[in-house]
């Protein structure tokens, strides 16, 4: 639910390059973003990963991919998992398990990134999360199976306040656009869905339907005709802002909304680098894969931390 927070403890399980020498190409990306970078914080105060993903390719960007699993992939066995799964008390906790593959290109020449020599193509990390339902708190495992002594907060609030807010939004794609606008007051209708999507930890069926729905009405908002595939292989629909937009086209980074091409779940995200970008000072010619990840959220609560469903 705090994908930023993810990234960042992502970054003890991988080699990276010195911070010094990654500073100047990471600060001219944060310039380059700076009107649309905000830290992400749900209704109040909501910061847009179109804009964050970019900066963050400055540290070798990691977008997280997220999917809600259930023990079978049988889209109508999975609604009726979901259906008759009881709330989760306010003291349990959700688990969450978070697979990133990420590219080990350097960034540290901001758009024009280098090869590390000896490394593989990507690297893969994983995280595992346990987020309390009535409170928000988060409990990390960290790399050597332990749990994370530092009891963080969600910046998106409660999952219990989430889903409540989430269950209301109307049917109507034009109704809702303007409900997420009255609680969203940052972004654009394309950021204010894609957080929803993100942030929620079970979105009704017809929930998704609706935003899938609206998403399709937004100006300048693409859904590719070919599926693409999450972190697990698994087949889903890409949506983003056309690639003229202004961020895109200035970073030639473009980053990917990946909904079940089914169920509309959220699969997470993904980002591009566009033709016209610069790979070892070399003009790319086709779209380059710079991270992918899935995540495994379950329907079933636990009662504390570091226990798995």
């Amino acid at each position: 639910m705090d994908e930023m927070t993810t990234l960042k403890n992502f970054r003890p399980d991988a080699p990276a390059p010195d911070r010094a020498r990654l500073a100047p190409g990471r600060q001219r990306l944060l310039d380059a973003a700076a009107e649309r970078r905000q830290r992400r914080r749900f209704w109040p105060r909501a910061g847009w990963k179109l804009a964050a993903a970019g900066a963050a390719a400055g540290v070798a960007v990691a977008a997280v991919l997220v999917a809600q699993v259930a023990p079978t992939t049988d889209t109508h066995r999975v609604e009726a998992e979901y259906a008759t799964s009881p709330e989760p008390t306010d003291g349990q906790w959700l688990y969450q398990k978070i697979l990133t593959r990420r590219s080990t290109l350097n960034f540290r020449d901001d758009l024009n990134p280098v090869s590390q020599k000896g490394a593989p193509a990507y690297w893969e990390l994983t995280q595992e999360t346990w987020t309390q339902y009535g409170s928000g708190k988060i409990r990390h495992m960290l790399p050597h199976g332990v749990l994370d002594s530092v009891i963080r907060e969600a910046d998106g609030g409660s999952p219990k306040k989430l889903r409540q807010k989430v269950e209301k939004l109307p049917s109507e794609p034009q109704q809702l656009l303007r409900s997420l606008s009255e609680v969203i007051r940052l972004g654009g209708d394309y950021q204010r869905i894609q957080y929803t999507f993100s942030s929620a930890d079970t979105i009704p069926f017809e929930v998704r339907l609706s935003l899938f729905r609206a998403l399709k009405t937004i100006p300048g908002v693409v859904v590719r005709p070919q599926l693409v595939e999450d972190a697990m292989g698994r087949p889903a629909l890409a949506v983003h802002p056309s690639d003229d937009n202004p961020f895109t086209k200035k970073n030639h980074l473009r980053d990917e909304l990946l909904l079940d091409p089914e169920t509309y779940e959220y699969r997470g995200e993904r980002t591009m680098m566009l033709v016209g970008g610069m790979i070892d000072s070399k003009v790319t010619t086709e779209e380059t894969l710079i991270s992918v990840s899935a995540v495994q959220r379950f329907a079933a609560a636990v009662n504390e931390p570091g226990v798995r469903p």
